[in-house]
């Protein structure tokens, strides 16, 4: 990932941006909470949590299901 205006843009998806589409763009909070765009499939997917004692909350599995969930949904469409 690169860093553009404050957001974090998905160069190459692998790990926890592996289902992100490249040029997806967002950013995690420091308690769990995520938002990203994805403009090749029109959809966001926002994560709204506030959890103390999540390490690395940008690899978590909640994150990542929630991303699995949305690519899924958009792709039933």
């Amino acid at each position: 990932m690169s860093f553009g205006f404050g957001w974090a843009v998905v160069k190459e998806p692998k790990g926890v941006t592996a289902v992100l589409s490249p040029g997806t763009f967002g950013h995690g909070g420091a308690f769990g909470t995520q938002a990203w765009i994805d403009p090749k499939r029109d959809m966001f997917a926002i994560l709204l949590i506030q959890r103390t004692g999540l390490p690395n909350a940008d690899g978590s599995q909640m994150r990542q299901t929630l991303q699995e969930l949305a690519v899924a949904g958009v792709k039933t469409r």
